[in-house]
Parts: structure tokens; C-alpha cells; sequence
């Protein structure tokens, strides 16, 4: 222990100096950041107010409020994009839904009454379709099925039939299955 820190303070000055205020991280900042990950347009609005309430000399936290700020535009940005995309994706198209109905439809029994009911089926899902390549992928099933029918009824069966419906039902599954639709 040094001789000056016995020593009395001179008369006029205090004791011990002033300890200086503890400030808290802000409340709103942790709260921001909290709700920025779980209900992003609420912790935005948090996180904002949290970043003017935390300038300097102010609150800490100022870290914690940008850092919510951030995470909530990429999460709400990241909302949208996914929202626009399924909104224009051929894959939640009427026509698909009512398309695979059809052709489920025949998948078990192959039958001259099955066949004609994917057929009307499919043709009744091209005219749902709200996108004219969900229509066409429709109504080439529905085509590749009157052959098919014309060969259950006694006819001759196209020697490439086969090949035609698989390859029409592929188009169909890229624009009617998620992930291959566009």
C-alpha cells in the first residue's frame, strides 16, 4: 500500500471518486432479436426502435438490435421470395391436381371404363389449368389415352404408344411434382 492511499483526501475533495453508472443492454434490443427469428416483422420494428434507443452514451445493446434487424429482413426477404415462387409455380395449378386425380385413376385396373375416365378426367383438368403448358401436358395424356382405348376396343395399338405415354407422363410429372416445377 503506497503513503498517498493512507493518507486523508485534502479538504474539498471526496472520499472515494465517483463510481461510474452501469448501464443494462436494452431490453428491447434482446427482445427484437428474439422475435426477429420467430415472428420477423415484430422484431424488425423492435430491433429499429432498439437501434435509435441504444446510440452512444445510451443503452447497450446496440449490437443485438442490428444484428435482429438484419436477421429479420433476410427471414421476411426470404418469406416473400419463397411466397412469389410457389405463387407462379405450375405445381399448385388446378390442372395438375385434377390431372393426377385422372391418371390415378387408371393406375390400378386398365380398362376400357377406366381409360375413358382418365380421358374425361384429363380433358376436364386441361380446361382448369391456369397455365397453357399444365393444358398441353393435359391434353397430350388425354390424346396418348384415346389410343390406348382404341387398342382395348379391338384395334391396333401404335407400335410407339407406350413410348409416347411415358413420355408425355414425364412432362407431366416436371410441371405437376415440387422441385421440377418451374
Amino acid at each position: 500500500m503506497s503513503l498517498d492511499s493512507q493518507l486523508p483526501p485534502p479538504p474539498g475533495y471526496p472520499a472515494q471518486p465517483p463510481a461510474p453508472e452501469q448501464k443494462g443492454t436494452s431490453g428491447l434490443a434482446i427482445a427484437g432479436l428474439i422475435l426477429a427469428i420467430f415472428i420477423a416483422p415484430i422484431g424488425f420494428i423492435l430491433s429499429l426502435i432498439a437501434i435509435f434507443k441504444t446510440g452512444a452514451g445510451k443503452a447497450k445493446g446496440r449490437g443485438l438490435a442490428i444484428a435482429g434487424l438484419i436477421i429479420s429482413v433476410l427471414i421476411i426477404g426470404g418469406s416473400v421470395a419463397v411466397i412469389v415462387a410457389a405463387a407462379n409455380s405450375t405445381v399448385l395449378d388446378p390442372g395438375c391436381t385434377s390431372g393426377k386425380d385422372a391418371i390415378f385413376l387408371s393406375s390400378t385396373t386398365v380398362d376400357a371404363t377406366t381409360v375413358q375416365a382418365s380421358i374425361d378426367g384429363l380433358t376436364a383438368a386441361a380446361g382448369k389449368a391456369k397455365h397453357d403448358d399444365v393444358k398441353a401436358a393435359n391434353l397430350a395424356l388425354a390424346e396418348d389415352y384415346k389410343s390406348l382405348l382404341k387398342a382395348l376396343q379391338g384395334g391396333e395399338a401404335p407400335a410407339d404408344l407406350e413410348a409416347k405415354i411415358n413420355t408425355d407422363a414425364a412432362a407431366f410429372d416436371k410441371l405437376c411434382t415440387i422441385g421440377d416445377g418451374k
